[in-house]
């Protein structure tokens, strides 16, 4: 299977996105999958961390911050960057939508969302929403009908060495006393939450023998200032930077001031009490039931910290509260949930696409006796630059030649099984150009060719991989020059030489076909 990615991190977005592809691509690899991860060069990327990983990387240049991206340059620069198609295609990205979604359709045989606002539509044919509290229900009129909605903690995509570490950090809970406190606000602290949270610490009363272990990403910025900080705390302090693997320093922890989002979720597994720090609106939903839960207590935001903490500690520490706290966080997540979206995403790429959607595929030697009776059918024969019968031998000699000709394409394009038609491409020598030629099943329904053409041209686009297509028509033939037109072609001069002066030309770019809507397909 060939997956991508398409995911940024920087400073201000924070690594949590591209943290939970990471985890879900090692996942992927085990089971032979390849994958490639598609991210702006915005500053904290993390790239050399996917690159160090084995993964493909491909970045695309910043142009200003990911929040106000244009979709449409964004779609185009990942179409060159996957470098043809995909078997999936997972987007984790809050500005990207369903319009992003629908121009890379063709180029990824399934479409994957990771999404955590439930605020914007989609047209994928799988969602996950990994937040506490949130159901399927909540993505109803946002995706389609029959995208499959992955939804709550069950299936949150931590890394492996929180589930591996999770036995023994339950273990360490039952007898543990309050011995650490670690402080972890992710891979950056842009609104300098660790320095408040550490001004707090000092002012709350702690047991004399407690450490204070502080935990800095790789895009935190302030490590100067936290240390500074530290000196000037009455309680000693530990510093962690960069860890590769911080399911092991957590475990040994006895509670946890942290940001909400996916890394409350890690600290659940392990049954971390949290004190919850938002750093972001996003994450406030997530917060609060998890609290409701009685998994963690809400501080507020960076700001309200450093008033909240003393008061806080000293409930927690005086009504014993951070050991039902534990157990209740550690049924939150059970650690399982990234092999049950693996599991997901394999069954999907394996899973045939939907009976509503038309599908191509190559001509086969046992498609000929169908499409012959189709090629001399009176409707279809009338409208040929040939107009006489074909006979067996010669429809036989035709598709021999076309089979051992690169350029050709033969597809047949079927819809619940039942065949549409036929469609052929026939590419030029260069600049990735191709002619085509088309019927439908005689007798077929009204708005079979308009369904067999898109179909045709989603592949032509997407699997072909050509800049353009080009068609032709008799005057005589009003339907096909509507259908193109329908389409998206315009009028434009034939090719020289070998046309009949009695029809007309049309052409359609890759980037006309894309930036058309599904529903006008």
């Amino acid at each position: 299977m060939k997956a991508a990615f398409r995911v940024d991190a920087s400073f201000q977005l924070g690594s949590g996105h591209v943290m939970r592809c990471l985890a879900l691509a090692r996942a992927l690899r085990e089971e032979g999958a390849s994958c490639r991860f598609v991210c702006r060069e915005l500053p904290g990327h993390l790239g050399a961390r996917i690159a160090a990983e084995g993964f493909e990387l491909a970045l695309l240049p910043a142009d200003g911050e990911a929040a106000a991206m244009d979709e449409r340059g964004d779609a185009e620069a990942t179409i060159e960057a996957l470098r043809g198609s995909v078997d999936v295609l997972i987007v984790d990205h809050y500005a990207l939508d369903a319009r992003w979604e629908q121009a890379l359709q063709p180029h990824a045989g399934k479409l994957v969302a990771i999404d955590d606002l439930a605020d914007r539509p989609h047209v994928v044919q799988m969602l996950i929403d990994q937040n506490v509290g949130r159901r399927a229900e909540h993505y109803a009129g946002l995706v389609p009908a029959d995208c499959r909605v992955l939804a709550g903690p069950r299936y949150a995509m931590l890394r492996e060495e929180f589930r591996r570490q999770r036995e023994f950090s339950l273990a360490h809970r039952r007898d543990a006393s309050m011995r650490k406190i670690v402080i972890s606000m992710g891979g950056g602290d842009p609104a300098d939450a660790t320095l408040h949270a550490l001004e707090g610490l000092g002012r709350a009363e702690l047991p004399d023998d407690c450490l204070v272990v502080v935990v800095l990403g790789a895009q935190a910025t302030s490590g100067a200032r936290v240390r500074a900080q530290a000196r000037r705390s009455p309680w000693p302090s530990a510093f962690l930077h960069d860890v590769k693997d911080l399911a092991s320093p957590l475990a040994a922890c006895d509670l946890a001031i942290g940001a909400a989002g996916v890394s409350a979720l890690e600290r659940c597994c392990l049954g971390l009490p949290s004190l919850l720090v938002v750093l972001a609106d996003n994450q406030r939903a997530g917060a609060q039931a998890l609290a409701e839960r009685g998994a963690a207590i809400v501080l507020g935001g960076p700001d309200e910290i450093a008033d909240a903490i003393p008061g806080v500690i000293q409930d927690v520490l005086a009504k014993d509260t951070w050991r039902a706290m534990s157990s209740a966080a550690s049924n939150v997540c059970d650690g399982l949930g990234l092999q049950r979206v693996r599991i997901c995403i394999e069954d999907l790429a394996l899973r045939p696409s939907s009976s509503h959607e038309a599908t191509v595929r190559p001509m086969r030697p046992d498609d000929l006796d169908a499409v012959l009776s189709w090629r001399n059918h009176p409707d279809v024969r009338r409208h040929m630059y040939t107009t006489h019968e074909i006979g067996i031998a010669e429809h036989r000699a035709w598709y021999e030649r076309s089979a051992a000709d690169p350029r050709r394409h033969l597809l047949i394009v079927e819809q619940a099984g039942q065949p549409l038609g036929f469609v052929h491409f026939t590419e030029a020598a260069t600049d990735d150009v191709a002619d085509w030629g088309f019927y439908a099943v005689p007798g077929a329904p009204p708005g079979t060719g308009r369904r067999l053409g898109a179909a045709a041209l989603d592949h032509a686009f997407g699997t072909l991989g050509l800049r353009k297509v080009r068609g032709q028509a008799l005057l005589s033939n009003e339907r096909s020059q509507a259908m193109h037109r329908a389409l998206g072609f315009t009028g434009e001069a034939l090719p020289e030489p070998g046309h009949p002066v009695d029809s007309v030309g049309f052409g359609l770019t890759a980037r006309q076909w894309r930036e058309r809507a599904p529903v006008s397909r």
